[in-house]
């Protein structure tokens, strides 16, 4: 089921679709209006939206087509396609393939392990930010695995999936801190350390009150300009003169801002570019 609707009517049609049996909902742009940075714990939506609904059963879709035909804040016909069970499995799994920075392997479930007994991370798409396939996480994952990570502390600053920090770990790190303020990103962060049968005592996973006035070799953030500005003497308090700081979720046009605003304490070692997104890796003064 497929059809146009505003952002105002988004909690109704929600609620109305999973009431008659929706299995997943997804929305998209319809009006070409990006969003691209918004506030710390705000989840903003676009004005006015695609609706896309998978139903398995027949029965359900046409319960909710007969909800949904007296909502006035539809915009265009209901659309009903047939997908086969496996046909959209497969159509989904071929938007993610295994990628390889360095020697880390970042894999999906449905995807052999193409490691070789190296490290790697296995890692389904889910509820919180982070596959590797986004530049800012692909930024990131190239610059861990050209650094020497072994025996050292990590924070991993605003989590997501807790892709950086899986990394990190498997890429030497002695303790890996995964902080963030969404539950959903501690709880999918926790989920994939299990997936990938890693210990739970090699990570410390919570909101980011739970680092007080602990230091790090390595802290990376792969937030968006606007939190990172606001963050430095944040970050400042988990450093120490040998740390370095990788920050990322910058995009290309908002770098050179980020780097003056850092260039009172920091230094500025490197500044890396993919898709118009940067990622700058700092030390201290």
């Amino acid at each position: 089921m497929r059809f146009h609707t505003n952002a105002s009517a988004i909690e109704r049609m929600e609620q109305i679709l999973m009431n008659c049996g929706a299995v997943s909902i997804s929305f998209s742009d319809a009006a070409d209006e990006p969003i691209l940075e918004p506030p710390i714990g705000d989840h903003p939506i676009w004005s006015s939206l695609i609706v896309q609904v998978h139903f398995t059963e027949q029965e359900a879709y046409a319960l909710a087509a007969k909800a949904l035909q007296h909502e006035t804040e539809i915009h265009s016909h209901i659309e009903l396609a047939q997908i086969s069970e496996h046909g959209w499995q497969e159509k989904f799994q071929q938007q993610f393939s295994p990628m390889q920075f360095g020697d880390l392997w970042i894999y999906p479930s449905w995807q052999d392990n193409p490691a070789c007994g190296g490290p790697s991370v296995q890692l389904d798409p889910g509820l919180a930010f982070g596959t590797g396939q986004h530049a800012t996480t692909h930024l990131c994952l190239a610059a861990l695995s050209n650094m020497q990570l072994s025996g050292k502390h990590v924070i991993d600053y605003g989590c997501g999936s807790g892709i950086l920090a899986l990394a990190a770990q498997q890429l030497g790190a002695q303790h890996v801190h995964a902080v963030d303020i969404d539950p959903q990103a501690i709880m999918a962060s926790k989920d994939n350390v299990r997936r990938n049968h890693l210990s739970m005592q090699a990570f410390t996973i919570g909101a980011p009150e739970i680092l007080n006035d602990l230091k790090a070799e390595l802290l990376v953030a792969n937030i968006l300009a606007a939190p990172l500005l606001t963050l430095r003497e944040t970050f400042m308090r988990h450093l120490t003169a040998d740390s370095t700081l990788l920050l990322s979720g910058i995009l290309c046009a908002q770098s050179d801002t980020v780097a003056q605003h850092y260039s009172q304490y920091f230094n500025c070692l490197d500044v890396t570019n993919r898709d118009g997104w940067s990622a700058l890796t700092l030390t201290l003064k």
